[in-house]
């Protein structure tokens, strides 16, 4: 049995961590406390092991779900579907009993639900989310472009009736590069609800993945609008091409003791050329060519309503003709320019035409003069003046558009005027096809009219 010096020197030192104690040392005082010292530190340390391990392993399950979620919204190119598997991503990783996604309109840069659940939903797609489209909430996130926790939603001036039964709101904005697409909301209502700073940074994470594969969702969607877009209006093209064809079709009459010859090559599926031939109660001819200012179908309809004035026209004088069609195309309105050559041959070969500031015609390879004067469609009741002359039987009139002199080679260089005198020579088909080959830019119209060398023998016979 020991002294009663020595009992007097044995102590119970307590081995205390997080306020439970753990155990006791007994022993002399000096000893016994540094003993006590040393298992309260390695305590601490297997603690702060323990929960070192657990963080590791929690944030290895989030780098996991977060790399799935990654992969899932990679495969995805429906907007919904990318909304709702991100919504089920996040539900897993932060509790929430409410959660939606909002997206921005491109157009006004509103919002509207893409996905959602809350207490009376299960399949992501209802109105149920913690945050309505005119949510202050909402419009507050999307200011100041910072994600941001809410922990006592009622108090918040921002918060509307919906809200005020949340007791805690997370938000984050959907922000892809330099554009943001929408906001990610989580929200729960029961009484002890709190979000923490990281339940923000991992809601930042999810957000920057999600708003990611909208955006590859919304440029798939635009995509897909602008292909239909281009098919519309390709079969839209190709119907005008398809009327432009029949009406050009029918602008050719009988025209009984000439050879006319036409062609029609427009640059694209429509054109801005047109050509009318009819024929006059005395058996005349009359013919015109012309080009529209433009392109496409607004070129196209103003050709269709062109040809539609000339088959009303019953004046069969170029001048009077071109003095019409020209108040016609202003009582229109902002439809451009009309540039346009008229003309009446005789069976006896004598002609007169008037010219609204377009190429000049050809007779056996030479220019022929012509009154100068402004375009059709732009100043009402222009006047166009006559030029007389004679085309002698078996020689070829040549009336064409512009697409012929501004045919453009690989290198740049124009067909030009200087050639026209040689190519004129020939029939309309060689020269509408000879300019398509130098290089077509523009429509190209070709025009050929002729009387008969035989015509004398059959319509002119000696009186007896």
């Amino acid at each position: 049995m020991p002294s009663t010096e020595a009992s007097a020197d044995y102590t119970r030192v307590p081995v205390r961590f997080e306020n439970a104690t753990l155990g006791f040392v007994t022993g002399p005082s000096a000893p016994a406390t540094a003993v006590a010292l040393l298992l309260m530190h390695l305590a601490a340390r297997e603690s702060e092991g323990r929960a070192l391990a657990s963080e590791i392993l929690h944030l290895y399950r989030e780098v996991h779900l977060i790399e799935q979620l990654s992969e899932r919204l990679a495969a995805l190119l429906d907007l919904s579907a990318v909304s709702q598997s991100a919504l089920r991503q996040a539900q897993r990783l932060i509790a929430a009993t409410h959660g939606g996604i909002l997206v921005m309109e491109e157009a006004d840069g509103s919002l509207r639900n893409a996905a959602s659940f809350g207490p009376s939903s299960s399949d992501f797609v209802d109105g149920s989310g913690p945050l309505l489209p005119g949510s202050r909430f909402a419009a507050s996130i999307l200011e100041r472009d910072i994600a941001e926790i809410v922990n006592d939603c009622a108090s918040d001036p921002r918060a509307r009736d919906s809200e005020l039964t949340l007791q805690a709101l997370i938000c984050a904005p959907l922000r892809a590069g330099q554009r943001t697409v929408g906001i990610i909301a989580l929200a729960s209502d029961a009484a002890d609800a709190s979000y923490s700073a990281a339940d923000l940074k991992l809601l930042n994470t999810i957000a920057l993945q999600t708003a990611a594969a909208i955006a590859n969702s919304i440029l798939c969607a635009e995509m897909v609008d602008a292909a239909q877009a281009r098919a519309a209006f390709a079969a839209e093209l190709h119907a005008a091409s398809t009327v432009q064809q029949l009406l050009l079709q029918s602008a050719s009459r009988p025209t009984p003791g000439f050879q006319v010859e036409s062609v029609y090559l427009p640059a694209s599926e429509v054109g801005g050329d047109f050509f009318f031939v009819s024929s006059a109660p005395d058996g005349s001819l009359i013919a015109i060519v012309g080009d529209v200012s433009g392109k496409g179908l607004t070129a196209a309809m103003r050709v269709a309503m062109i040809l539609g004035a000339l088959r009303r026209e019953t004046s069969h004088d170029p001048g009077e003709i071109l003095f019409g069609l020209n108040n016609a195309l202003v009582a229109q309105g902002q439809l451009g320019f009309t540039t346009a050559c008229c003309i009446r041959i005789s069976l006896s070969g004598e002609y007169t035409l008037s010219n609204a500031g377009h190429i000049a015609p050809y007779l056996s390879g030479r220019e022929l003069e012509t009154a100068s004067a402004l375009p059709l469609g732009l100043i009402q009741d222009q006047t166009y003046d006559l030029t007389r002359g004679h085309l002698p039987s078996g020689e070829r009139l040549v009336l064409l558009s512009d697409g012929v002199p501004e045919a453009r080679s690989h290198a740049g260089e124009l067909y030009g005027f200087d050639r026209l005198s040689s190519l004129t020579l020939m029939t309309a088909r060689d020269i509408a096809e000879a300019a398509q080959r130098f290089g077509q830019e523009d429509d190209i119209t070709v025009l050929t009219l002729a009387l008969p060398a035989t015509w004398r023998e059959q319509y002119c016979q000696p009186m007896v």
